[in-house]
């Protein structure tokens, strides 16, 4: 089981780069965090010092998620209020302090809303116990005029009450893991004595709703679809959607390996990237064993649906769409007895991120930053923070994963060949050295991008070798090139 909050992070850059699905096309992969507790809930000098380590880990991005329900208690009288992003009922303040924070930290903000208000939920409201707050069928049309004032409160030119203005946003998300209960309802409906998808609907709906009031302040705002959870119940009716299953209803196409379009209504989905979170269990490189659960090795589950909705029309607009790994992490143990080795953690880190660019995944966020407090148990929080906690941010202490997130090196071994793969602390040359006879010595010399700092190179290397990148001072961890892909 996923143990997290249900607030997540998303990483992104100025500039975007397209899906795609081969490493040859050298597409690029951003990274960073979110933390609600280290980015959101501390005092303003402990969260403005998490950002900025976050920033000085290779972070580009941080991810700020939101309830709807706590920014817009109220119901607005009228339809020009709930657009308006100075109208009083309104309550911005946390908003406005994480986006100030994470934008002077020099981190680009993606902002998450999800959770409707009371008065936006939909009639028939079963028990809390059947359907959380802010999960009943929530208001499409709400959605949307929350949606156009929030852009346009983060459109760059609004003052807040104090007469200062905020910071331009341009990356927007709509809504968290909606194949869950915990996160949208109702997930099914009986039909005829049968099961039927209801989930993949609602949240098309709400997505494009989303996605016409962020558009509407700026054509360049960015909308990121919601991140699906990897896991689902293998029997249709239960409270959690497989995620690729929910994913081809979502995108209107049918079929696992050939997927085909079908009439649906709300169609075509409209967004500019795709989200998931393929947390895994155990190694990266481990597939799910349910066809219609996605881990980390999985992305091709939602790409084929994915291109098969594009040709068929069934996204908008109709052009290639990057795909998100918006959350993904390990525990360790230490603090977690349940965990893994701090080590493997870091050795996972690294092995996750190519084998997701690999599969032309081209942004992937961690989750968290610092272990949280222990509270009441283990079992109940997540303890897969780049650093062990401490009494306050300036005293926790890095994880190997540290190391692994700053500057990750990876040569797996594909027809003979080892990929040399990795992200540098910063654009320029960086040696690629291998050891022998008990000393580094210098194998090749590669050339980071300026826009996100990966490198790579297909080079015959002995089966065993061990190499490792070095920049500067910095350096990474080894990496023995082996044959076995699935470690």
């Amino acid at each position: 089981m996923i143990r997290r909050l249900g607030y997540l992070v998303l990483l992104t850059a100025a500039a975007l780069p397209a899906m795609t699905g081969t490493a040859e096309a050298r597409h690029g992969l951003l990274t960073g965090f979110t933390d609600p507790e280290a980015f959101q809930a501390l005092s303003p000098g402990q969260s403005q010092l998490a950002l900025g380590r976050a920033k000085g880990a290779g972070a580009g991005v941080a991810r700020l998620a939101y309830g709807w329900r706590a920014v817009n208690p109220t119901r607005p009288p009228t339809a020009a209020a709930a657009s308006d992003p100075a109208w009083s009922g309104y309550r911005w303040g946390a908003v406005d302090r994480g986006v100030r924070q994470a934008t002077a930290a020099g981190l680009r903000v993606v902002l998450a809303f999800n959770e409707a208000p009371d008065w936006a939920e939909g009639p028939n409201r079963p028990s809390v116990s059947r359907a959380p707050l802010g999960t009943w069928r929530p208001s499409s049309t709400a959605y949307r005029r929350f949606a156009h004032a929030l852009a346009a409160r983060y459109s760059g030119s609004f003052a807040d009450p104090a007469g200062r203005v905020l910071p331009r946003v341009r990356y927007y998300q709509a809504w968290n893991e909606p194949n869950l209960y915990n996160f949208l309802n109702p997930q099914w409906k009986k039909r005829r004595g049968r099961y039927v998808a209801v989930s993949p609907v609602l949240y098309r709906q709400l997505l494009n709703a989303f996605y016409r009031g962020v558009k509407s302040v700026h054509r360049s705002n960015y909308v990121v679809s919601a991140g699906t959870a990897p896991f689902g119940d293998p029997r249709k009716g239960r409270s959690r959607m497989a995620p690729a299953f929910f994913t081809r209803e979502f995108l209107c196409v049918r079929g696992r390996r050939r997927p085909k379009p079908f009439r649906c209504s709300s169609s075509p989905a409209r967004f500019d990237a795709l989200a998931h979170h393929p947390y895994p269990i155990g190694p990266p490189r481990r597939p799910a064993a349910n066809p219609d659960d996605v881990v980390v090795a999985d992305i091709g589950k939602l790409t084929r649906p994915l291109r098969a909705a594009i040709r068929a029309r069934k996204v908008a607009p109709r052009r290639r769409k990057p795909v998100w790994a918006t959350e993904i992490s390990w525990d360790t143990r230490p603090p977690d007895p349940d965990g893994i080795p701090a080590g493997t953690q870091a050795r996972y880190l690294e092995g996750a991120l190519y084998t997701l660019w690999r599969q032309g995944v081209s942004v992937v966020t961690w989750y968290l930053f610092r272990d949280q407090a222990a509270g009441r148990g283990y079992g109940f929080t997540l303890q897969a923070g780049i650093f062990f906690r401490g009494a306050t941010v300036a005293l926790d202490r890095p994880k190997p994963s540290y190391t692994t997130f700053h500057f990750p090196l990876t040569a797996y071994r594909k027809r003979r060949v080892a990929q040399i793969w990795g992200l540098a602390p910063r654009p320029g040359a960086v040696a690629i050295e291998i050891r022998r006879r008990g000393s580094w010595r210098r194998l090749l010399t590669l050339r980071a991008r300026s826009r996100d700092r990966l490198f790579f190179r297909a080079k015959r290397v002995r089966k065993g070798s061990v190499l490792r990148a070095r920049q500067g001072s910095a350096t990474s961890f080894s990496w023995r090139v082996a044959q076995n892909v699935t470690e």
